[in-house]
């Protein structure tokens, strides 16, 4: 009797070795399977997740079916522009470059030199790079949305809200964007106007861990920026609520805790710095804050990737 059930499950575990070995095979095929343009799907979504690690991995699989893939090129050089890491920027200049050079009808190299312009303040050469990306893609949102910094940077907010209008509506589906028309209103002094855009961000639907560090990270600045017009004894032109400033401080670093909740501990980390502990210091010594630090404007671009 013994031998009888021993043998039955050797029988089992024999079928279900058998199952388990089709199963791999299938699963192996279709990775095997996959192309270049699939691989750079699952890089880009991994990335919005804030998955730096896995859409790296899945762009070099890209890339070992197509190394001239600009896609995918594009893609890994994103991905180091939104580490965070400033020494990896050259890097990913090299990588847009050479996108740039195996397929000049692809948008995205164009794209990530002029944001990397942007982002060192050379608008003039920005602007070049970015016209290029628009003219390749202009229905494309990201692309819209860069347009829109750059307008943002050189003081012309009336084109930069109409340029984040069209992002948005090219892209109802990623609500991160709705961060840069909050960032319009600040520039505006409308604190309720960009708390609003904030809110609608959230209401709806945004891609990814990457999208939602967008609107907190939103959040903060408009936040501190209210702190900043509190302490500096000027009121917002457009704001109902005109709360005080530990008030506003502290929505300020509510947001910056949700920040590090979804895994953005050094990115909260050096926001608090930059924002919200001068504002702390000024109001813990009563005054106007002389240092500029809190001044709550963004040090970098921001950027959907």
């Amino acid at each position: 009797m013994r031998v009888e059930q021993i043998r039955a499950r050797v029988r089992d575990l024999q079928r279900f070795c058998g199952v388990l070995v089709m199963f791999l095979g299938v699963v192996l095929l279709a990775a095997c399977g996959r192309s270049a343009s699939q691989w750079t799907e699952e890089g880009d979504t991994l990335l919005r997740a804030n998955d730096l690690e896995g859409a790296e991995h899945a762009y070099n699989k890209a890339l070992a079916k197509d190394p001239h893939y600009a896609p995918a090129i594009y893609g890994k050089g994103w991905a180091l522009t939104v580490s965070g890491f400033d020494e990896l920027e050259d890097t990913a200049r090299q990588l847009f470059e050479r996108s740039i050079d195996y397929d000049p009808d692809f948008f995205g190299g164009y794209r990530g030199r002029g944001v990397l312009l942007l982002k060192a303040g050379n608008l003039q050469a920005a602007e070049t790079f970015l016209r290029q990306a628009y003219e390749r893609a202009p229905e494309n949102a990201t692309v819209v949305e860069s347009m829109g910094q750059l307008y943002l940077r050189a003081g012309h907010l009336a084109p930069a809200k109409q340029a984040f209008t069209e992002a948005v509506r090219l892209a109802p589906e990623r609500g991160e964007l709705r961060r840069f028309l909050a960032d319009v209103a600040l520039a505006e002094d409308d604190f309720d106007g960009a708390l609003e855009q904030l809110a609608q961000a959230r209401a709806g639907s945004v891609s990814g861990k990457r999208g939602l560090y967008l609107v907190e990270e939103g959040e903060v600045y408009v936040h501190c920026a209210a702190a900043r017009a509190m302490l500096d004894g000027r009121f917002l032109v457009q704001s109902s609520s005109r709360p005080s400033p530990m008030e506003a401080l502290a929505a300020a670093e509510a947001a910056l805790d949700r920040i590090e909740a979804l895994g953005f501990i050094d990115e909260a980390t050096a926001l608090r710095r930059a924002q919200t502990e001068p504002l702390k210091s000024a109001i813990d010594r009563g005054t106007q804050g002389e240092d500029n630090g809190g001044e709550a404007t963004t040090s970098k671009v921001p950027s959907t990737p």
